[in-house]
């Protein structure tokens, strides 16, 4: 199967899974999908973005960045006289979402559109010890050891998704009503199928890409699909 073909029928296998409500194993096996999309190599979202000529955006949201207030760097200053060696955070945990909307909602958002390159670095809202996690980081949790496609119990290769791996695992970690990792490949599903739909629809257009009926399509909402 070409990739071009590959890419239209992924992107339609997430759709599908996205509908109604997803249970935590079909966020799971998405979180798989997108890594063929976004993470493997090479992606299919680049080589389809090749044949067309088109680049996909990524509309997100860019926060504010966390300005200490003058109080917490004068408690910090009094523990530091005490105890120099221990690091300083500002954020212990910390938690935001809509980030992957494009939607502002906070004074000082700002709305970008990233390449993939980029999105895979934009933060998901997720912030322990001070470390902003990334698209990519999910990803390689979900897909990597939790069973999008791997769940050996190994660690993750990439130090900053391991360290979100551990997080997960530790009990109790929930993103807005569902798990943490499920949550998340939620938000990065429908992200992701926003910013691909003017490739699949070019490579349509073009007579690349095949279903049973030969016709793709979008629903309503904006999710894309494969009418057969």
């Amino acid at each position: 199967m070409q990739v071009e073909q590959l890419f239209v029928e992924t992107l339609a296998d997430v759709d599908r899974k996205l509908r109604g409500n997803p249970s935590e194993y079909d966020l799971l096996k998405v979180s798989g999908l997108l890594r063929s999309i976004l993470l493997d190599n090479p992606p299919f979202l680049d080589t389809a973005s090749t044949v067309v000529g088109l680049d996909a955006k990524f509309r997100v949201v860019k926060p504010a960045p966390y300005v200490p207030s003058p109080e917490q760097d004068a408690a910090w200053a009094r523990f530091h006289a005490t105890r120099p060696e221990v690091k300083r955070v500002d954020v212990a945990v910390g938690i935001r979402g809509g980030l992957l909307t494009g939607e502002p909602t906070e004074p000082g958002d700002e709305v970008l559109d990233l390449s993939r390159q980029d999105f895979l670095k934009h933060p998901i809202g997720f912030t322990l010890s001070d470390i902003n996690y990334s698209v990519e980081s999910v990803l390689r949790v979900a897909a990597n050891s939790l069973g999008g496609i791997h769940n050996d119990g190994q660690r993750n290769r990439h130090p900053e998704a391991e360290e979100l791996r551990q997080y997960m695992q530790g009990g109790g970690a929930t993103w807005f009503g569902r798990s943490m990792p499920a949550g998340m490949t939620f938000e990065i599903a429908r992200c992701t199928l926003r910013a691909c739909r003017p490739i699949a629809d070019e490579l349509a257009r073009r007579g690349m890409c095949f279903t049973k009926s030969g016709e793709w399509s979008w629903s309503p909402d904006g999710h894309c699909s494969v009418r057969t």
